[in-house]
């Protein structure tokens, strides 16, 4: 019996948990260790990207570009750790895009060369960092500086930089970095050039107080000119120069006939173009407010839109309440529908072509619209178009004091969508089929002249119209920041993208299309938006309502009193109201606290919806994972206890 329990003692101590427990941390810590080396040597280049817009994977045009690279780049990154330390968000992006430089450096099979610096107060290195012209922050009182930027070298000593990352930007990066390598790699740019009424390289101006002030130029003319060799032609030439391979034509009001045949003539001959045209230019008019002059008038290219067979009316806005920017038509006023300021997103953009690519929406302000003659010698292909059923509204109803409420109330629904944006394709015939044009006083046209003269397209017509100017306008596309002196720019809309997809690809440099389109830094919440905007609809029904009640009770009122001043005293000063209409007056009243209260419930209920929607949002993205987790470590709890007890009661049993 003895022998017995020393035998039991001794298998039971073989088999002891505490010490298979250890041996398997032993070996998982061995395996940890071997799987990290592993991948810090053979495993670099692998990647398991399960995010949603695949963040930390390079896109195809990325791996094009690197392959394409001829001349070595190199690529600093400062970044000072101590602001890491002290914002811990700068350091989790700072690992980002160390990481998405560690890539470029492996793809571009040692053609980008890629050094980290971290640039210690005082130093050397910081010093670099400012000759390089990167934007030193302060972090704290000791009046020490961080760094967090990127600079890009190639081996003729071209430069560009980013001086400061921004979070709101991370949207960005890959394409910041890679137009950064491209520059760098092809320095020769393709020459576009400008011929615009509308200051886009900013101005000085006098204002409203006879004070001289300087006009920023526009953010998106900042981006051209870093992509291309931008030439400002004014806003007129006789002549478009031979080395100009992409036109930019913007609000093109009161243009000379010179000037016209210029661009008739370059076109003809196979020449590219991006043509803005606009009913009513938003920034022209409010300089011309600020300055107290009249509103501005619309824009066109009449001769050459009538011999392409192109239907644009500059009296013409289009007009859509269902993309409708809100805005408030007063100071305290709560939001309405602009139906003249859109922002087209979804189906109102063809996805199907490049021009269009990552651009998920494109804000416009009192646009024109677009179309073809029956007649018409080309083919349009619309970009991006209005809602079915949009508005043809006169360009007075936007001109001077405007009221939004008004114009919703008055909206008539059309036939069909409208073209804001479209691209124009075939041969044309010239708009000046007689030669060129001869002005009052001015010699006739020389036998050379005469002989250059073409009368329709050497190549079939290749341009892109845009039947709005202010798509160019910062303000309606991008929101500033003033960070330590520095403009810094955060799309809220895909106007950049439409307009450099479409600059490059007419230009031919279309390799950065698919990079623009990695998304913006806002997401719209479409659900959310859509209850609100329904609820706005009821309520600005009722409202009309409200105000349909409140006009038949003044009516009402002014007739009674009017009738009391008749048969009161003989001066007409006094108000006999009969039983009757003191019944009347006091339903109207009646009437008019039950709307009101209606109104209010409208209110609340859209607010109701907002907020269980908001909870349930706020569930699912923050407490149901944890609980799930919670879950299924307690059931996995309870099945092991479940089995250790089923293996106890199996060996009592034996």
């Amino acid at each position: 019996m003895s022998d017995q329990n020393v035998t039991s003692k001794t298998a039971r101590s073989t088999a002891s948990p505490a010490g298979l427990t250890g041996i398997a941390l032993l070996l998982l810590f061995v395996l940890f260790v071997s799987v990290n080396l592993l991948s810090q040597t053979s495993l670099r280049s692998w990647r398991l990207d399960l995010t949603e817009d695949r963040l930390y994977t390079l896109s195809d045009v990325t791996v094009r570009v690197l392959s394409e690279i001829e001349e070595p780049v190199t690529l600093r990154f400062y970044f000072s750790q101590a602001l890491g330390r002290e914002i811990p968000a700068y350091g989790i992006l700072a690992g980002r895009i160390e990481d998405l430089l560690q890539e470029y450096e492996t793809l571009s099979e040692g053609k980008v060369r890629v050094e980290i610096y971290d640039p210690e107060p005082f130093s050397d290195v910081e010093d670099r960092a400012v000759a390089d012209g990167l934007q030193a922050v302060p972090i704290d009182a000791t009046q020490a500086n961080v760094f967090f930027g990127l600079v890009g070298t190639n081996t003729t000593d071209d430069l560009e930089a980013i001086p400061f990352f921004q979070p709101e930007r991370e949207a960005f990066l890959e394409y910041d970095i890679s137009r950064m390598v491209t520059s760098l790699a092809a320095p020769n740019r393709t020459v576009v050039g400008v011929l615009s009424t509308v200051p886009l390289a900013g101005s000085s101006r006098m204002n409203a107080f006879g004070q001289q002030e300087q006009v920023q130029p526009a953010i998106l003319y900042e981006q051209i000119d870093d992509l291309f060799e931008t030439r400002w032609l004014g806003a007129s030439t006789g002549r478009i120069p031979d080395d100009v391979t992409l036109l930019m034509v913007v609000h093109p009001k009161d243009v000379d006939p010179r000037t016209l045949y210029a661009v008739d003539q370059y076109l003809l001959a196979g020449g590219k173009a991006m043509i803005f045209v606009d009913p009513f230019s938003e920034e022209i008019a409010a300089q011309g407010q600020q300055l107290g002059t009249d509103p501005d008038a619309g824009s066109d290219l009449r001769p050459i839109f009538e011999a392409w067979g192109v239907d644009y009316d500059k009296r013409i806005v289009a007009a859509d309440r269902l993309t409708a920017r809100k805005v408030a038509p007063g100071q305290g006023q709560r939001l309405v529908d602009y139906i003249a300021w859109l922002v087209l997103r979804g189906s109102n953009i063809d996805q199907e072509t490049a021009l269009t690519s990552g651009v998920d929406s494109l804000a416009v302000a009192s646009s024109g619209a677009l179309a073809l003659t029956d007649d018409s010698p080309v083919t349009m292909t619309p970009l991006v178009s209005t809602s079915a059923g949009s508005q043809r509204l006169p360009v007075e109803k936007v001109q001077g004091f405007r009221r939004p409420l008004e114009l919703l109330r008055q909206y008539e629904p059309g036939p069909t969508p409208l073209v804001v944006a479209a691209r124009v394709t075939g041969p044309v015939p010239s708009a000046f089929p007689d030669g060129p044009p001869v002005a009052e006083g001015q010699d006739q046209p020389s036998p050379d002249q005469l002989a250059a003269h073409l009368v329709a397209s050497t190549e079939p017509l290749d341009v892109i119209l845009v039947a709005d100017s202010d798509v160019l306008a910062d303000r309606f596309w991008v929101a500033t920041q003033n960070f330590f002196g520095r403009r810094v720019t955060v799309p809220q809309a895909g106007n950049g993208t439409f307009v450099l997809n479409a600059m490059e690809a007419l230009s031919g440099t279309t390799t950065l299309l698919e990079l623009r389109g990695r998304g913006t830094a806002q997401r719209p919440f479409d659900v959310i938006d859509g209850i609100r905007r329904e609820a706005d609809r009821a309520f600005e029904s009722k409202e009309r309502d409200l105000q349909k009640t409140l006009e038949e009770t003044q009516a009402k009122l002014d007739q009674v009193r009017a009738r009391g001043a008749a048969d009161g005293s003989p001066g007409g000063g006094g108000a006999i109201l009969s039983e009757e209409d003191r019944r009347s007056i006091e339903t109207y009243q009646r009437e008019i606290l039950t709307t009101r209260a209606e109104l209010r419930d409208v209110q609340r209920s859209l607010n109701a919806e907002l907020d269980r929607l908001t909870v349930k949002l706020w569930f699912w993205n923050i407490a149901a994972v944890p609980l799930l987790v919670a879950v299924f470590a307690i059931g996995l709890a309870l099945i092991r206890t479940y089995r250790r007890r089923h293996s106890a009661r199996e060996a009592a049993a034996a």
